[in-house]
């Protein structure tokens, strides 16, 4: 189409790219200063054209560039209607009329396209058409606005040629690019540590720069923004104590460490669940930083039985944007028993009638050293088999343990 120029609209707009709620329609009809509201001529044809507002009046553009038009109003009405007169210097009709137009009301401004229809003889100079999305490309974040370690963001509502520049800003500064473009509907991932320091925490904001068309300049403008809040990651559980056992083949004393790799921060705690591999004997714990200041990167879970066990743990977060929990993650272990503990006596009867006997003990697995006490007596330490013991004619009580203090449960306290 010709471009169209006319002194009846002077339009004084210096304007950069605006954020604000706008609308970006691109036709091949021309700007404000081609409307008219009656018919008018242009070159060989006559043409009607205006876009309005919802109160009826004509819609000025905040800017204009090469068939786009930036409004920071909706357009609820968009009208075009062109014709050409048939010629007679032909010996009558020379078959060049035409007639085209296009009309549309209340359309959807975030995602809209229309081409107008057109009839007639002669070749027709102008079918109009147009297109038009809002800025407002970005989905608001869920109640829940906070990630630690990266967002996945899209610009959504509509399809079509647009590129959309990502830029962000963190609390107090200003957007800045990441240099990172898409297309309608396609992911990006901002990855924190890319951008942002491990160590920050607060609101970060994003926005994108809408750009309708590569090939040329100044039809550009920002989209609305959205604002997500940097939360610390959760402490990563980077090992487990190993050759877990408790003291005693019956003792539950056994323990765990759960090795982390950051302590926790001031306003920061763990919520652990712990439980059997069959769902039974679950207890529940929460463990602030205190609790953790003689190590502060490892807790260790104490009075654990023989078991497999299913650990669960989340971080509860209180910060300036409020309450926020990470996500669960799980962890299995066993705490085993030991070696069992065990021994014998070897007992060699009197001769003859009130003659001593002889008795040794012999001692095996358990810990250490062993121990042993004839009827309450004091203990005498061995290693794992006793020197002859000259015991009296009689009975007599024998005690027996392991440097951890476990006793043979199936000897232990035995009358010879």
């Amino acid at each position: 189409m010709e471009k169209l120029y006319f002194t009846f609209f002077i339009i004084l707009f210096a304007v950069g790219k605006v954020c604000s709620q706008t609308y970006i329609m691109n036709t091949n009809t021309g700007g404000a200063g081609s409307y008219r509201t009656s018919y008018f001529p242009n070159g060989q044809y006559f043409y009607q054209y205006w876009i309005k507002r919802a109160d009826g009046n004509l819609l000025i553009p905040i800017k204009e560039a090469d068939g786009y038009l930036i409004f920071d109003q909706k357009p609820t009405s968009y009208f075009f209607s062109a014709y050409r007169p048939e010629s007679y210097g032909c010996s009558g009709p020379c078959g060049e009329e035409w007639n085209s137009a296009l009309s549309a009301d209340n359309f959807n401004v975030n995602c809209y396209s229309a081409t107008g229809g057109a009839t007639g003889y002669g070749p027709v100079e102008i079918v109009p058409e147009f297109s038009i999305i809002s800025n407002q490309v970005l989905v608001q974040p869920p109640t829940d606005n906070s990630f630690c370690d990266k967002v996945n963001l899209q610009t959504t509502g509509c399809t079509g040629t647009q590129r959309f520049i990502w830029e962000y800003r963190i609390e107090g500064g200003n957007f800045q690019p990441t240099n990172v473009s898409t297309s309608f509907n396609q992911t990006f991932q901002f990855n924190r540590l890319t951008y942002v320091s491990s160590t920050y925490i607060g609101n970060i904001d994003f926005r994108v720069l809408i750009d309708s068309d590569t090939t040329i300049t100044g039809e550009e403008v920002y989209s609305n923004i959205i604002s997500y809040y940097v939360n610390p990651c959760p402490p990563v559980l980077e090992s487990v104590s190993s050759n877990n056992q408790t003291s005693c083949v019956y003792n539950s004393d056994g323990q765990v460490t759960l090795n982390f790799d950051r302590e926790l921060q001031n306003n920061e705690q763990y919520e652990m669940a712990l439980k059997h591999t069959d769902g039974s004997g679950l207890t529940n714990k929460i463990i602030t930083k205190s609790m953790m200041a003689a190590n502060p990167k490892s807790y260790t879970w104490t009075g654990l039985g023989i078991q497999s066990y299913i650990l669960t743990y989340q971080t509860r977060l209180t910060t300036g944007n409020g309450t926020s929990l990470s996500q669960a993650l799980t962890k299995t272990f066993t705490v085993g028993p030991p070696s069992q503990f065990s021994y014998q006596i070897i007992t060699t009867q009197p001769a003859c009638h009130n003659q001593s006997g002889i008795i040794k003990i012999s001692a095996s697995n358990g810990t250490g050293t062993y121990f042993y006490s004839i009827d309450e007596g004091p203990e005498v330490e061995f290693s794992s088999i006793t020197n002859d013991i000259i015991l009296p004619d009689g009975d007599h009580y024998i005690t027996v343990r392991d440097s951890k203090n476990c006793i043979d449960i199936n000897a232990n306290d035995q009358k010879i």
